[in-house]
């Protein structure tokens, strides 16, 4: 991984992190060039709050020949800009950000909320009275829920794919 800011404070801390952790300006054709980006698979930009430097950087790497940029957005109309440039990927991770914290804010039984696309979302929720010491099967999560148990956590063991026996524990700080 290759790390680039014309920081070199960033630089130096991103050095940790990545396999080359490099001083140039990623706006600059020419420094882009002297990196030898177009062997990248993937390039990831991120510049806060400059918009200009996120669209100009994208175009430069497409132009290198960079297979996948995915770059960092600030609003909808960034995104589609972004897009008709030729960004592969663009992430709104403040908005990630906000969804995951909504829906901790609306149930306290939910511990994490990933959402994968508009009708698919991964919960990690505290287990309630209402389902504790039931089967899987007796629950029958699928058709009275809606969703399917991928996992289940007791204690330090996770039970990947969990089977229709397994039995739902009420969560506390002691296994069941």
């Amino acid at each position: 991984m290759l790390a680039v800011d014309q920081d070199g404070e960033k630089v130096n801390r991103y050095s940790q992190f990545a396999t080359h952790a490099v001083v140039a300006n990623a706006i600059n054709e020419n420094h882009l060039k002297d990196l030898g980006l177009k062997n990248v698979d993937l390039a990831i930009v991120s510049f806060g709050g400059n918009i200009e430097a996120s669209i100009l950087t994208t175009l430069l790497l497409k132009d290198l020949g960079v297979k996948q940029v995915w770059v960092k957005a600030l609003s909808e109309n960034n995104q589609k800009v972004l897009e008709k440039i030729g960004a592969d990927r663009v992430i709104h991770p403040e908005r990630e950000m906000a969804k995951r914290i909504a829906h901790h804010v609306t149930s306290d039984k939910i511990i994490d909320f990933i959402e994968l696309s508009k009708n698919h979302s991964i919960a990690e929720i505290i287990s309630t009275k209402k389902v504790t010491d039931k089967t899987l099967k007796e629950l029958n999560v699928s058709a009275n829920y809606g969703c399917t148990i991928i996992g289940i956590q007791r204690g330090e063991q996770f039970i990947v794919s969990p089977s229709a026996e397994e039995i739902i524990c009420l969560m506390t700080f002691s296994s069941c």
